[in-house]
């Protein structure tokens, strides 16, 4: 059987009649008669009386003072003062006492033995009426905090009643207890508490004269804020104040056999407008609750039910409100058995913050776990159902709006103090930015997360907290203002282990995965990193793949207090390999042809985030032995160097050489040999060759402002062979002999390549001869370059980035063939707009019709 304790004020005032029952016993002593009585009195350790004086029917006692201990073990120390007796001594009766002034203190003790119900008989006493004018009650229970009370104490006894009254300042705590003396009647007590200010409470206590042979009864009807002001009165430290509200309780026991024991409870507590607040914590809590509920409770098997209707409300108040509600559309219930408390129905509820949102949800399932009695708790569990949304959130320079969230949580706590957590949450975010010097956006988006979590439920938690789980995200956009967007396929970060305050700062380990990390047409690599947090710094290994291939691998670390890091980037590649790899490819890529050689690069790069983004990257790439093609050209037998010394300002170094090759034209070229480094503000051309036409292109060292601004590259042109020059368009019935001398001076601009008036003189004398199998305009200069013979030839040319272009020919000579060889010196100008000229001539090659269109609408002058 479980034992259950009668109510503290109903034992401060018995523990107030025994002292007057013992004095009564001990009044015989005082008045010399019947000295071994006392002496027996089992319990009383104690007794110290100083009697003023005695007189017939009155007595004067100036202190009283007694030790008692109960059969339970509970231990009460007893002071009165000044102490008037009237009493009838042929009767035996005291007919009052008048004490000035009182002190009792309990000790409550365990209870050493069980005993059956006693008979619950108010006998008559021989005491009409007593007082203690100012009463000090102390209860000292083991390892909590004393509970005092003062007061005036009143008692009278009736014709089959008896009455106390207990008043501390202007309130009053009455209990009145009464018993007819018919066979099997109930003895009923009932108490009140009526303040001076404030509604009054009061409660009905039925009890059979056989406690264990008919249930007990009790009806209270209890202002909450009345039983705020009788904890304080009393001294308890009441975690809640109650500023309104009525609760009704309702309740029958069924008693055990043995004293101080219950086989059942069962009944209903009604709450109504009941309002409630927590103050002594950083954010005032202000509770409302009205609805019934109903208990029942055995050994073994207990329950608690909330019924449909109940509505409640919690209000926090301070920097971090929120409002939380919610109403029972459903009965609600929890039920104990063996010591295990389960509920499977669902507590709905609403949550509104201005700093977190919206939430609405529900509890779905709550699991207790008892040990020997339902107070030894060992294990609990609740599940939550939420859903919700929070506009907008911010934090540092993280900034998130429109998200909605959906999921489950767990909770889950074990002794003697450990915390568990799960949840699976599904959130849609309209946007997540990075805010700073380069601004990262992420459009929106769409993410499981998936975590559980374990801590210690005391002074250790941040200490032993400990996270995995993981956070997946099916596509996701990024872009860095106004720049091209990177979008990220299937992506997933999983958390393998983190620990935010280990001995030596934040641990963990990280799996970073993204498919498809796609910018405009480019190919679309797979990222695959491992990242470890060590303390202040954050470190990272992986790579990057196509087609399950790794391409290109990385390691590097991040220092977390500085808010700097540096990576390095390494690769060894196989050209064949990796032209397979480059798939899609975009527009820019598609004509590249990949034969043969290897590539490897090797690259480190540094990065600070604080007090603005700043990146800076050097490192090597090399190419040797390779074949490729782009479109129509041909390069074999290249080798390249690639040097970079830094991004800010650009610095670096390219060599390139090719023994041999071919245009898009058909042309061969051989021995090209390209040397360019570039330092803070200058570009250094150190070598510029290739052996092209039958003869060569080349350039003198020479330096050259950077970034280009008008400075121009004079290209030196070498015993060129016309015959090969003007086979370049492959316009039937062109061709020639000679050779051409000249410059060529390249102006970059606006990303394109320029000639500003270049200039190509014949050497010596040759031919120029347009003969189509069809026939031509009847145009003399078109007749005259059938077959026409030159002395002299010069050439203006003149190209500019939007491709207009214009040449400027004079020629000295003659045709065999018209007019008997007669002397002919003409100009030939030939203009238009031909974008994309040199990319034509060198990749493409597919320029001759327009070509052909201007020759033969060609000016002559």
């Amino acid at each position: 059987m479980h034992s259950i304790h009668l109510p503290s004020v109903a034992r401060w005032l018995l523990a107030v009649l025994l002292g007057v029952l013992l004095f009564w016993l001990a009044l015989p002593r005082l008045l010399g008669l019947a000295a071994e009585r006392w002496l027996a009195i089992p319990g009383l350790e104690a007794l110290h009386v100083d009697i003023e004086k005695v007189g017939g029917g009155h007595a004067h006692v100036s202190e009283l003072r007694a030790v008692y201990r109960s059969a339970g073990g509970h231990r009460f120390k007893i002071a009165l003062h000044d102490v008037a007796v009237d009493y009838a001594l042929a009767g035996r009766h005291i007919e009052s006492l008048d004490i000035a002034r009182g002190e009792l203190e309990i000790s409550p003790g365990q209870v050493s033995q069980v005993s059956p119900w006693p008979e619950l008989e108010w006998p008559p006493l021989p005491l009409s009426e007593a007082q203690v004018g100012d009463l000090r009650v102390t209860v000292n229970w083991p390892e909590r905090r004393p509970l005092e009370a003062q007061g005036n104490l009143r008692f009278r006894q009736t014709a089959g009643q008896l009455q106390m009254e207990f008043r501390p300042a202007a309130d009053l705590l009455r209990i009145t207890a009464s018993q007819p003396q018919l066979p099997d009647n109930e003895l009923e007590v009932h108490a009140e508490w009526l303040p001076a200010a404030g509604p009054a409470a009061q409660a009905w206590l039925h009890i059979a004269r056989q406690p264990d042979q008919q249930p007990a009864r009790l009806v209270a009807q209890l202002p909450l804020p009345a039983l705020s002001e009788l904890g304080r009165i009393f001294g308890l430290a009441m975690p809640l104040t109650a500023t309104g509200g009525v609760a009704m309780l309702k309740a029958e026991a069924l008693l055990g056999e043995t004293a101080g024991t219950i086989r059942a409870i069962s009944g209903e507590a009604e709450f109504s407008d009941a309002r409630l607040q927590v103050a002594e914590i950083a954010s005032p809590l202000a509770i409302a609750l009205a609805g019934k509920l109903g208990f029942s409770w055995q050994p073994t098997h207990a329950q608690l039910e909330l019924q449909p209707g109940l509505n409640w409300q919690v209000m926090a108040e301070g920097e971090q409100s929120l409002q939380a509600s919610g109403r029972l559309d459903r009965a609600f219930a929890v039920r104990v058995d063996d010591g295990v408390a389960i509920s499977d129905a669902e507590f709905p509820f609403a949550v509104d913050s201005p700093q977190w949102g919206q939430w609405e949800g529900a509890v779905q399932r709550v699991r207790l776990n008892g040990g020997a009695g339902l107070a030894d708790w060992r294990a609990a569990e609740v599940q939550l159902r939420i859903k919700g949304q929070l506009k907008q959130w911010q934090r540092d320079s993280v900034q998130m709006r429109g998200m909605q969230a959906a999921g489950k949580v767990a909770l889950h706590w074990s002794h003697p103090a450990e915390l568990r957590s799960e949840l699976a949450l599904q959130l849609d975010v309209q946007r997540l930015a990075w805010l700073g010097d380069s601004p990262l956006t992420v459009s929106k988006s769409t993410w499981m997360l998936s975590a559980e979590a374990a801590a210690k439920a005391d002074g250790e938690f941040w200490k032993t907290l400990a996270v995995h789980g993981e956070a997946s995200s099916p596509q996701l956009r990024v872009a860095q203002g106004s720049a091209r967007a990177l979008t990220l396929g299937p992506s997933r970060l999983q958390v393998v282990q983190f620990r935010p305050a280990g001995p030596e700062g934040a641990q963990g380990e990280l799996l970073l995965a993204a498919d498809a990390m796609r910018i405009g047409t480019w190919p679309a690599p797979a990222l695959r990193a491992r990242l470890r947090l060590d303390g202040g710094a954050l470190r990272g290994d992986g790579g990057l793949q196509l087609h399950g291939t790794e391409v290109l691998r990385f390691v590097g670390t991040h220092a977390l207090s500085k808010g700097c890091g540096e990576a390095t980037l390494t690769t060894q590649q196989s050209l064949q390999t990796l032209g397979k790899l480059l798939q899609p490819r975009p527009p820019a890529l598609l004509p590249l042809d990949l034969q043969v050689g290897e590539a490897d690069a090797r690259f480190t790069m540094g990065w600070c985030t604080q007090p603005r983004l700043r990146f800076d990257a050097k490192g090597s790439l090399q190419v040797r032995d390779a074949a490729l093609g782009w479109e129509r050209a041909r390069a074999e037998a290249v080798q390249l160097m690639l040097q970079l010394d830094g991004l800010n300002p650009l610095q670096g170094r390219i060599r390139l050489a090719a023994q041999r090759g071919e245009l898009a034209t058909g042309t061969p070229l051989s021995d090209l040999n390209v040397d360019l480094a570039l330092a803070a503000q200058t570009l250094r051309l150190h070598a510029l060759h290739v052996k092209l036409l039958g003869g060569s292109v080349s350039s003198e060292p020479l330096s050259l402002p950077w970034p280009p601004a008008e400075q121009t590259l004079p290209l030196e042109i070498r015993q060129i062979d016309l015959g090969q020059l003007l086979a370049l368009p492959k316009v039937h019935g062109l061709s020639g002999s000679g050779r051409l001398d000249g410059v060529l001076p390249l102006v970059y601009r606006d990303g394109s390549v320029e000639v500003r008036d270049g200039q190509l003189n014949g050497l010596g004398a040759g031919t120029i001869k347009y003969a189509p199998a069809g026939s031509i305009p009847d145009n003399p200069g078109l007749q005259a370059l059938r077959n026409f013979h030159y002395r002299q030839l010069g050439i203006h040319v003149w190209y500019v980035s939007d491709g207009t272009y214009r040449t400027q020919a004079t020629l000295e000579g003659n045709n065999p063939d018209f007019y008997n060889g007669y002397p002919i010196r003409f100009g030939l100008n030939i203009n238009g707009k031909l974008p994309g000229l040199f990319r034509s001539a060198v990749f493409s090659g597919d320029f001759n019709r327009h070509i052909l269109e201007q020759l033969q609408s060609g000016k002559l002058e």
